[in-house]
């Protein structure tokens, strides 16, 4: 017959050792994070259109690359997919504090008619409002959002200017006493 608290102990500190682990390992998505808050706009501009390449995006040299008078984008691209489609996709990029409003969106749907763009990704280190999350699903060109989070999950996918580490934490039987 199993016994049934040990097993339950045991569910318990696999459980808590899972717990542990997703505790250790984010810390450097604070870091990251404050790390691009502290970054001058240009360079966090400089940071997404990086990020994008990355992601296989082939940035245009030209459009949306000035600081001043950029034409209300921060980058601009191409993608080519399996079948050889092309597609143009316009980038901004916000380095906030407070969540990105319907206004921006409006805005950046604005630019993205200037140069033809069939679809937008605007990053931001901080979020979006409900109304911009919804104006940016609306129309027939989507507004892809990434926040601070995604940012941190894209980066770490992409491995973009970051090393992943393996590490170990001793298991109770090391710790326990007998």
């Amino acid at each position: 017959m199993i016994d049934n608290k040990k097993s339950k102990a045991k569910a318990d500190e696999i459980i808590d050792d899972l717990d542990d682990d997703t505790v250790d390992n984010e810390p450097w998505r604070d870091q990251l994070l404050n790390a691009l808050s502290s970054m001058s706009p240009q360079k966090f501009e400089l940071f997404s259109r990086g990020l994008l390449k990355q992601m296989g995006v082939d940035i245009d040299d030209e459009i949306g690359i000035q600081y001043v008078a950029d034409g209300g984008l921060d980058g601009f691209g191409y993608i080519t997919s399996d079948d050889f489609r092309t597609t143009r996709v316009a980038l901004q990029s916000k380095r906030w504090e407070n969540k990105v409003s319907t206004p921006e969106i409006d805005k950046f749907r604005g630019a993205m008619d200037k140069y033809n763009a069939e679809f937008g990704i605007f990053i931001t280190t901080s979020d979006f409002t409900r109304e911009a999350i919804k104006v940016a699903r609306q129309g027939t060109r989507v507004i892809t959002l990434i926040n601070g989070d995604k940012i941190c999950d894209l980066v770490a996918k992409y491995q973009y200017y970051v090393q992943p580490v393996t590490t170990y934490k001793l298991g109770s039987f090391y710790t326990d006493k007998d």
